[in-house]
């Protein structure tokens, strides 16, 4: 299962990167990790759907939790079972997390058939949330703001756009990218932090499109004595760091 699992994560994050960022960040995406889960693809909808929901601590903090939500499904005579999870208080330490919340938002009916293109900003928090704008797939004109929380995605917002707003400089495929790479980032990000005194470890990464590319943040590290530049490559490997 443990292979399966991993072996899922590759192929996703080799479908967003180049291979030569897969192959300097998927070291820190793997391993490492005390998680373990199984999940088959969500379709696109469901006829008929039983949820039950179970939780148990995180092994490495004692303050978070991991819910595991499992969908039965009676489609044609034929039970499929789904496996979800949501990992509360170490969301951004989850790849496997982040790799659902990502495959629910393929999954939304909105988008059955359509390319996903994500627009100015994405935001991870580690309490489980992330918030990102996205084209709307009718209308290329129209943005609407997206919130995943609790597993789950809720109904999109509309978002207001000004006529000085050019949307196609600020898009980027979610084909050219993956969630898991956020996961990359904060743990990149913890391990200089770890050696830095005074450094609070991260909660937010948030990742910004321009010129169709991606870019990290936070791009630096403060510690009570030393302040240091930090930047990473899309795939979320570290790409500069040096004390400022």
């Amino acid at each position: 299962m443990r292979l399966q699992q991993l072996t899922g994560i590759i192929i996703t994050v080799m479908m967003c990167v180049s291979c030569s960022q897969f192959r300097e960040s998927i070291h820190d995406t793997l391993y490492g990790s005390d998680t373990d889960s199984s999940y088959k693809d969500l379709p696109a909808s469901q006829d008929e759907a039983v949820t039950t929901t179970s939780s148990s601590s995180g092994a490495s903090v004692s303050s978070n939790t991991t819910t595991t939500t499992t969908t039965i499904e009676y489609r044609n005579g034929t039970t499929i079972i789904h496996n979800s999870r949501t990992t509360k208080g170490n969301f951004l330490s989850d790849a496997i997390a982040l790799l659902d919340a990502e495959k629910a938002l393929r999954a939304l009916p909105a988008f059955a058939g359509k390319s996903i293109y994500l627009y100015k900003a994405i935001h991870f928090y580690n309490d489980g949330r992330i918030n990102v704008n996205i084209q709307h797939p009718e209308n290329p004109e129209y943005i609407d703001e997206y919130n995943y929380s609790n597993g789950k995605w809720q109904n999109p917002k509309p978002v207001q756009l000004s006529v000085h707003d050019n949307i196609s400089e600020a898009l980027i495929s979610l084909d050219n990218i993956s969630f898991v790479c956020a996961s990359v980032v904060y743990r990149n990000y913890n391990r200089k932090a770890e050696n830095i005194e005074g450094a609070a470890p991260l909660t937010h990464v948030y990742g910004i499109f321009g010129a169709n590319g991606l870019t990290w943040y936070p791009q630096s590290i403060n510690g009570s004595r030393e302040r240091y530049f930090i930047s990473f490559t899309p795939a979320g490997g570290v790409k500069d760091y040096y004390r400022e």
